[in-house]
C-alpha cells in the first residue's frame, strides 16, 4: 500500500485526538476507533495530495483524522439504530455499553472530529463538513420514511450520494480548500462519483453472501429497496407485492440483476475516473484509480 506510512501516522493522530477526554468510557471509544478497518476516507486523502504534489503537513493529517472521526461516529450512532451486535468482528459499542451511553460515545467522536478541523484553519473546510454532515442525516431520515416503499434509480442515487458520497467529498473538497488548489470541482466530481459508486456496492454485497464481515439480506428485511431489487422490478413489476422470500430467491436464481447493478457500479466509478484526468500520471493517481476500479472488479459478484 503506497500510503501505508502515513496511515500508521494517522492512527497516532487519532489515539491523540482523544488523548484529553479522560472519562469512564474513553478507553471503550479509542479501542473501537482503533479497530482495524480500511480507512478508505483517509487513504484517498493522502493518495489525492500525494498525487498532486501536496505537502502532507499537520493541516492534511488533522484533516484526514476529523474524516475518520466523523466515519465513525456516524458508524456507532448506525449501529443504535440497527440494533447490531458487532462491527468489525468485534462487539459493538451498543451491545458492549447500551444504547444511552452509545449514542454519547458517537457525539464524542463527532466532537473531538470537529476540534481536529478547526486545526485545518479553513473556514471553508468547516462549511464543507457541517453542509456534509447534515445531508448525510437528511439522507438517514429521508430513508428512514420511505421504508417499504420502491424508490425510483434517482431517488435511490440521490440517496446513494446523500448517506455516502457526502463523506468522501467533504474531505476531498476541503484539501482543496486547505492547499489553494483550483481543482475543486474536479475533485468533487471525483469524490460525488466514488461516493455513488462505493453506496452501491454496498447494498449488492447486502444482498450476497460472499462476503462474511457485511449483513446478508438485512436491507430487503427491513424494507430498503436496494438497486439489484429495482432492476428486478423493472423486469416484472409490482415487487413491493412479493414476499421477501421471493425477492431473494429471484435475485439468487437470475444473476443479471447482479451483473445490471455491477454494470451500474462500473458507470459511476468509471465517470469518477475520466474527472482526475487533469493529475498528471504518477503512481499515487494509478492507485486511486485501482481503488476505484476494485468497486467494479471484484471477483465476489461472480
Amino acid at each position: 500500500m503506497l500510503v501505508e506510512k502515513e496511515l500508521g501516522i494517522l492512527n497516532q493522530y487519532l489515539v491523540n485526538s482523544l488523548i484529553d477526554d479522560k472519562n469512564r468510557i474513553s478507553d471503550d471509544i479509542c479501542d473501537y476507533l482503533c479497530s482495524k478497518s480500511k480507512r478508505i476516507r483517509p487513504m484517498l486523502v493522502f493518495l489525492f495530495a500525494k498525487a498532486m504534489d501536496i505537502d502532507l503537513d499537520d493541516k492534511v493529517y488533522h484533516l484526514a483524522c476529523s474524516v475518520e472521526l466523523v466515519h465513525n461516529s456516524t458508524l456507532v450512532h448506525d449501529d443504535i439504530l440497527d440494533n447490531a451486535d458487532t462491527r468489525r468482528g468485534k462487539v459493538s459499542l451498543n451491545y458492549k455499553l447500551g444504547n444511552n451511553l452509545s449514542v454519547l460515545a458517537g457525539d464524542i467522536l463527532l466532537s473531538v472530529a470537529l476540534r481536529e478541523l478547526v486545526k485545518c484553519d479553513s473556514v471553508e473546510a468547516i462549511d464543507t463538513f457541517a453542509e456534509s454532515i447534515y445531508l448525510m442525516c437528511k439522507g438517514e431520515i429521508n430513508q428512514n420514511f420511505t421504508i417499504g416503499k420502491l424508490p425510483t434509480m434517482e431517488e435511490y442515487i440521490q440517496k446513494s450520494e446523500y448517506k455516502t458520497a457526502e463523506l468522501f467529498k467533504a474531505p476531498l473538497t476541503s484539501l482543496c480548500f486547505i492547499k489553494n488548489k483550483s481543482v475543486k470541482d474536479n475533485v468533487l466530481s471525483f469524490a460525488r462519483n466514488f461516493g455513488i459508486a462505493f453506496q452501491i456496492k454496498d447494498d449488492l454485497l447486502n444482498i450476497l453472501k460472499n462476503d462474511p464481515t457485511k449483513p446478508v439480506m438485512s436491507d430487503i428485511h427491513n424494507g430498503i429497496y436496494t438497486a439489484p431489487v429495482l432492476f428486478l422490478n423493472d423486469d416484472i413489476g409490482n415487487v413491493i407485492n412479493l414476499s421477501e422470500e421471493v425477492i431473494i430467491d429471484k435475485l439468487q436464481s437470475d444473476r443479471k440483476y447482479i451483473h445490471k447493478t455491477v454494470d451500474l457500479i462500473k458507470k459511476y466509478a468509471d465517470k469518477a475516473i475520466e474527472t482526475i484526468s487533469f493529475i498528471e500520471d504518477n503512481q499515487y493517481k494509478q492507485e486511486i484509480i485501482s481503488l476505484t476500479k476494485n468497486l467494479y472488479e471484484a471477483g465476489i459478484y461472480e
